[in-house]
């Protein structure tokens, strides 16, 4: 039963350190987008996208 009370949207709940790991990857895409170069400006979202996704669903 606890399980079933803990579990947010998509079926997880966020610790604190998710939280900063999708703080920092947000932090990420708003300093990278603006960029001239398309490296870093979709480098930064990939690499943004896959941290915060491990983060939430691999349980890193």
């Amino acid at each position: 039963m606890y399980l079933l009370a803990s579990a947010g949207p998509f079926g997880i709940s966020p610790t604190t350190d998710q939280l900063i790991v999708v703080n920092l990857a947000a932090i990420l895409v708003g300093t990278t987008f603006n960029s001239p170069q398309k490296v870093l400006k979709w480098g930064g979202v990939i690499v943004a996208v896959v941290t915060s996704t491990c983060a939430l669903w691999c349980g890193h």
